[in-house]
């Protein structure tokens, strides 16, 4: 467990460090701002409005995130040879790979309460009042925080088997497929109908990780919404299941 912890310490620590990880937060807050300022030239509920256009700002950009700084962890790692000494010491390569997770869920969430402190903020000010912090709100928090580990999983499975180009690349499709999976569902009939089905079990549903309907209207969260969160766990733990086994026994030379 002490080695777990402290690759996932080094993960967070290499995270900050990386250019992409700060463009993409600072490019997140950008984004964030400027829902606000566009959400004030519209006609309407502004916090509707600004709430909906930052929650997606912050799904995309940390969704961006998780994939890039995921698909470059282990992959990079082996470019680099630095994966050698590791796996050298008494450190199995399961420990280093939830090692690496670890640190990767830690950054994804630490970037995730800065957009969400921003959001918060922008929306107090804009009311003037604690109002838009409600319950309905911080859930949306927590739901994007699970949505992000489920696309680190499958970006670090894709980067435990191949290079950091591809693995950002497939990770990148799938995460763009579980958003749509409900909607392609509905265009899945005929011959190929039981083959749309499993294309639809094998993705993450994504889109039942999203809970900006009920903080536009202020409603609180459905009991299916913490049942999309136990799906969601062990949607990451069988991709992480799937990328350890493969990676004990990928061979390095």
């Amino acid at each position: 467990m002490m080695n777990v912890v402290a690759i996932g310490a080094v993960t967070v620590r290499e995270a900050l460090r990386r250019k992409i990880q700060v463009n993409l937060l600072l490019f997140a807050l950008l984004l964030v701002v400027a829902s606000l300022l566009v959400s004030s030239l519209t006609i309407g509920d502004t916090h509707r409005i600004a709430s909906d256009l930052g929650l997606t700002a912050m799904e995309v950009m940390g969704s961006l995130t998780a994939i890039f700084l995921g698909a470059s962890l282990v992959a990079g790692d082996v470019d680099r040879r630095v994966l050698y000494p590791v796996v050298a010491k008494p450190v199995s390569r399961s420990e280093y790979l939830l090692g690496r997770y670890v640190g990767l869920a830690g950054t994804l969430w630490l970037n995730l309460a800065v957009m969400a402190l921003t959001l918060s903020a922008l929306l107090v000010l804009d009311a003037g009042s604690l109002r838009p912090i409600d319950g309905a709100l911080l859930a949306a928090f927590a739901m994007l925080g699970v949505q992000f580990l489920v696309v680190a999983a499958v970006a670090l499975l894709f980067s435990s088997v191949t290079t950091p180009t591809l693995a950002a690349i497939f990770a990148l499709a799938i995460t763009i497929a579980g958003h749509l999976s409900n909607d392609l569902r509905t265009l899945w009939h005929g011959p190929g109908a039981r083959l749309g089905k499993a294309i639809w079990y094998l993705l993450p549903n994504l889109s039942a990780l999203s809970l900006n309907e009920q903080v536009i209207y202020r409603t609180p969260p459905a009991v299916a919404s913490w049942v999309a969160c136990l799906y969601a766990a062990l949607y990451a733990g069988a991709a992480l299941a799937i990328a350890a086994t493969v990676f004990e026994r990928r061979d390095f030379r």
